[in-house]
């Protein structure tokens, strides 16, 4: 998926916790995988499910950035972008919010985050890819963000052992 044009601004959701954005250079291993995992297991994310040295060579590498939105100072979502590989675009490489938090309306606002992130890397154009097995919501939220379809391809997703 693909956004070019501007989007809407987001407000920051009302919530009983104070919201807290905070960008986490060289993330622990430790930290990102539980946020990788609470968000990811249910939906069979894979690609991140690596050794040591290649997740930190993943997710350290020049251009990646993962931010984390906390609530009271616990993790309630998070993404993550890549910037740089592909010249003049910048793409959303996960993003979700914890499941204890969902349903509060954080999701719109986090994604516009995740969007005014990314366009400040200095990018008109900011990619995100979703399948079949992403949270219900998650298609409807990105088009309601702007982001339109441009590609769809298949792609068979090993099972996760628990």
């Amino acid at each position: 998926m693909e956004l070019r044009g501007p989007t809407p601004p987001t407000r920051k959701p009302q919530t009983a916790e104070t919201l807290t954005l905070r960008s986490i250079p060289e993330i622990p291993l430790d930290l990102y995988r539980s946020l990788y995992d609470a968000v990811g297991r249910p939906h069979h994310w894979t690609s991140r499910r690596l050794p040591d040295d290649l997740l930190r060579a993943e997710i350290h590498a020049p251009g990646m950035s993962v931010h984390v939105l906390e609530a009271d100072g616990e993790p309630a979502g998070w993404f993550e972008l890549e910037a740089g590989r592909r010249p003049g675009r910048t793409r959303i490489v996960h993003f979700g919010i914890m499941p204890r938090f969902r349903g509060r309306g954080l999701a719109p606002y986090l994604l516009g985050e995740a969007i005014a992130a990314a366009r400040a890397t200095g990018v008109e154009l900011v990619t995100l890819e979703t399948n079949s097995l992403d949270h219900p919501a998650a298609l409807p939220l990105y088009e309601k963000a702007g982001f339109v379809c441009v590609d769809k391809r298949f792609v068979a997703t090993p099972a996760i052992e628990s």
